[in-house]
């Protein structure tokens, strides 16, 4: 449970495009539902949830510890050049508990990712006598530690809300470098805030259900994100050194520039909405389709002169279980959630009028860990995963000048589910 929270500091990310606002967003979910595009705003179930959705909470059972990490690696490439990208990071942990009332009701809380920043980016100049090179790197993001409580409050309908506290360091540093000469020194510039604030999400999921077992049921989803400010506190050091030995992997200070302690910064986390519908036929199989927008259009762009646009997200999938009756001996396989999915972005990044845009597939693997409880007078299987996904994406384009990435992201989680806080009955 305590190792998560010391897993923040590495970089996840290695694309130059986190260089804008808070960086790259973090697709909601945990690993099982980015096997599936990232669809998880009407996702229902009795042994998993999603914080994407806190109405989802009423639906669980037992209690459920899920943990998940990934490993990205691809390249990145403009009209002439090209270069590996590698990155990995925790992304996400939480636990629900269900509260034995009348009403269906649970509470959850965890961590998880909202945005990562990482990267470096190097422009030569050549045109200029001596001739330099600028250099781009930054790291951190945005992390939002979650306590949220959903109930049913009446049959089919219910209701969630997570409060969040959004938390995070942001470094960035800019460098001029004239590698052949001492002559004229080179010089960095180094700005840090740790930021934090709070917000909240609401949810709420109406559900159609057959009156038969393990027929058509509909589960419809909405979420509200609230937005806030990220109020940061932090630093500005600028110093000059000698381009040679920077060269080599040294670097000497020649002298402070700038030093600036105790500086204030303020970002904005804009409001945001997402819809959801899933079809299902019990645990055999589910079809979810998803749409959200972030209203990133309203956040100033403190990069380039381009204003930000909003970032919309379209996401479907599909999962299926050959045969979900866990009290049947057979073959491991047939017990497998096997998943599908698709999702296309307009991201919100802004640059020479330019629009970004990513396009993922996605393909998940469900391994179950079956064990038996005792629920009253009835034995009931209790259903734990490992789940595995891994996600093709390009983002961006080569042309004018731009960059294209084509990476692959490797995920693994576990959800983990157990009954808990059981009253013991002697015969």
């Amino acid at each position: 449970m305590l190792f998560p929270f010391t897993v923040f500091a590495q970089l996840s990310t290695s694309s130059p495009y986190s260089i804008f606002g808070l960086g790259e967003l973090t697709p909601g979910g945990f690993t099982q539902h980015r096997g599936v595009g990232g669809a998880s705003v009407s996702f229902r179930d009795q042994n998993n949830f999603s914080f994407s959705n806190p109405a989802s909470y009423s639906k669980i059972r037992f209690t459920i510890y899920n943990v998940g990490a990934g490993l990205n690696f691809g390249k990145i490439s403009d009209q002439t050049t090209e270069a590996e990208s590698n990155s990995g990071n925790f992304n996400h942990f939480a636990m629900a508990f269900p509260l034995n009332t009348e009403k269906s009701m649970a509470f959850s809380f965890g961590v998880n990712q909202y945005s990562d920043v990482g990267y470096e980016i190097k422009n030569n100049v050549n045109l200029d006598t001596p001739s330099y090179f600028n250099l781009y790197k930054g790291s951190g993001g945005i992390n939002r530690l979650y306590i949220g409580y959903g109930v049913e409050l009446i049959k089919n309908l219910s209701f969630g809300g997570n409060l969040n506290m959004n938390f995070g360091n942001i470094q960035s540093r800019k460098y001029r470098v004239y590698p052949n000469t001492d002559k004229v020194y080179s010089f960095s510039d180094e700005t840090f805030f740790a930021y934090k604030g709070l917000d909240f999400d609401l949810g709420v999921q109406y559900s159609i259900q057959s009156k038969k077992e393990n027929e058509i049921n509909h589960t419809l989803g909405a979420v509200f994100r609230g937005g806030s400010n990220l109020y940061g506190d932090g630093y500005r050091y600028a110093e000059t050194f000698y381009g040679q030995s920077f060269m080599v992997g040294n670097t000497f200070p020649i002298d402070t520039l700038i030093f600036e302690d105790n500086k204030k910064d303020t970002v904005s986390k804009p409001l945001g909405l997402a819809v959801g519908y899933t079809l299902n036929k019990g645990d055999k199989w589910a079809l979810s389709l998803e749409a959200e927008q972030i209203l990133f259009s309203s956040v100033e762009n403190k990069v380039s002169s381009g204003e930000f646009k909003d970032n919309i997200r379209y996401s479907a999938g599909f999962s299926i279980i050959p045969s979900p009756n866990y009290g049947e001996r057979g073959s491991f396989f047939k017990h497998v959630r096997y998943s599908i999915g698709t999702r296309y972005e307009d991201l919100y990044y802004n640059f020479d009028s330019q629009t970004f845009r990513e396009f993922g597939i996605s393909f998940g693997l469900g391994l179950p860990i079956i064990k038996s409880v005792r629920l009253e007078d009835e034995k009931v299987p209790v259903v734990s995963r490992v789940n595995i996904s891994a996600e093709y994406i390009k983002r961006g384009s080569s042309s004018n000048d731009f960059i294209q990435e084509d990476y692959f992201k490797i995920g693994l989680g576990l959800n983990l589910n157990d009954k808990w806080f059981t009253k013991r009955k002697y015969r």
